[in-house]
């Protein structure tokens, strides 16, 4: 009996600390909204009228933590990004003396106070989370300090530079406005200058690194409009992280230029084999190309990776003019080696002894043209199988007629050179070319590599997170 007095006494005496704390609470309740509402009503408080408004600006110190960056895109040239923005000012007419702790208040309230028109000029579009309520919220202080917090998203533009896209770095900003007060009314501040920022180091990007990062307060102007508005910016540094662009365009276009140069170790003979490597190379990286042109937007000027691919295409389509000049050149050797034997009869003359025939035109042919024949034989001791044959032909022109002019063109000029080089003697035959380019190919390629990767290094070095 006595065991059961003493529960019903224990919960007794909790019942009734938990009546004792509801009373508590119900009159602090009462409390904070007997002041707010005697804030509000019987201080004649305005809502439409800024704080101080017949003496100094009204300053708005800012902080921010920033939640997530994501959907970066270079096509649209803008970026996506979540914040808590929190701002902080005082109004004195809100001030009380009857608690002394802040009240925390609901941020519906928000439509009865004053609150700065702030605003992000830089903004696409951005909209507050209403998800389960309006994300906001309102802490009052005892000396009328104000803070005025809010969840917002916003995509803001961002002027990119991509001259050495995939590896280049952009800078981007975040801008906060006053929309209709100048400096004369609201003065924008950072809180703590760059320790205003929080949540920067945890950020995680699929494709970039945030690098360093700083505030700026400053002023602008609209149009002919007297006076300025503040503002505050949050300036910071994307690093572009290169190796999504290494496997996916970078890799195979090397690949691609290696692989062209299989046709030098190819028989110069097997024309089917090296004309259909050489034609897939080049219409493989011709695909290539356009697929890493679709993704990015249609500027005016040429980007790092438009450059590597370029080059990359102009290796491949010279491996395949290169074979193209090994073909002509073995096809006018093989034109040179031709011979037409000449049948002449068996007669029997003495060692070195040359037997010269020459045929002239009598006198009464037609005296436009005379042709000299001159047949040398040469024959050996019974031996009738080294000949010379030489035919000269001469055309002569009565006198008094001018002599026919040969026109230049491009096509005789063209026709000159080609002859010209396909007389160039080579020690080794058509060959030497596929062995010079086997040579040549590779220690170009990797010159414009090692040129190509210190001139756009930027990225390359900040692989890893800045500390």
């Amino acid at each position: 009996m006595t065991t059961v007095c003493a529960g019903v006494r224990t919960t007794m005496h909790k019942a009734n600390g938990l009546l004792i704390f509801l009373f508590a609470m119900s009159i602090d309740i009462r409390c904070r909204a007997q002041t707010l509402d005697s804030l509000l009503s019987s201080q004649g408080y305005d809502r439409f009228l800024r704080p101080s408004f017949d003496s100094d600006p009204v300053e708005v110190n800012m902080s921010m933590t920033i939640s997530s960056i994501d959907q970066i895109s270079e096509v649209n040239m803008d970026y996506t990004i979540t914040v808590f923005l929190r701002q902080y000012w005082k109004d004195e007419r809100l001030a009380f003396s009857n608690a002394k702790k802040s009240l925390s208040l609901d941020g519906r309230l928000a439509e009865k106070l004053w609150v700065p028109d702030t605003f992000i000029p830089n903004a696409k579009e951005s909209f507050m989370h209403k998800v389960t309520v309006d994300n906001r919220l309102i802490r009052l202080d005892p000396d009328g300090g104000i803070l005025y917090g809010m969840r917002i998203t916003a995509r803001a533009a961002c002027d990119m530079d991509l001259k050495k896209y995939p590896m280049d770095s952009q800078n981007c900003t975040l801008e906060f406005e006053s929309y209709g007060y100048k400096t004369d009314d609201i003065v924008f501040r950072w809180k703590d200058g760059n320790a205003s920022i929080y949540g920067v180091e945890s950020l995680k990007l699929q494709q970039f690194l945030i690098g360093e990062y700083n505030v700026i307060e400053g002023t602008s102007r609209y149009e002919s409009e007297e006076g300025e508005h503040s503002n505050v910016r949050f300036c910071f540094k994307l690093h572009r992280q290169a190796f999504y662009f290494i496997f996916q365009t970078y890799l195979p276009a090397t690949l691609l230029v290696v692989l062209s140069w299989v046709s030098f170790w190819i028989n110069s003979e097997a024309v089917p084999a090296r004309v259909a490597l050489g034609i897939t190379t080049v219409l493989t990286m011709t695909t290539l190309i356009s697929g890493a042109r679709a993704t990015m937007p249609k500027i005016s000027y040429i980007k790092a990776i438009d450059v590597y691919l370029i080059t990359c295409f102009l290796f491949t389509f010279a491996a395949l003019v290169e074979y193209a000049a090994v073909n002509f050149r073995s096809s006018r050797v093989k034109k040179r080696k031709v011979s037409v034997p000449v049948p002449e009869p068996v007669s029997f003359m003495e060692e070195s002894e040359v037997v010269s025939m020459k045929k002239l035109n009598n006198d009464g042919a037609d005296t436009e043209s005379r042709v000299h024949t001159i047949l040398d034989i040469d024959v050996d001791n019974g031996n009738v199988g080294s000949k010379k044959v030489q035919v000269d032909t001469v055309i002569s022109e009565e006198e008094g007629d001018p002599p026919k002019k040969t026109g230049l063109s491009f096509r005789n000029g063209m026709r000159s050179f080609m002859r010209q080089v396909s007389q160039v003697p080579l020690r080794g035959g058509v060959a030497v070319i596929d062995k010079y380019s086997r040579w040549l190919f590779p220690i170009s390629y990797s010159l414009f590599n090692i040129f190509y990767y210190v001139y756009y290094n930027e990225p390359w070095v900040k692989w890893t997170s800045p500390n």
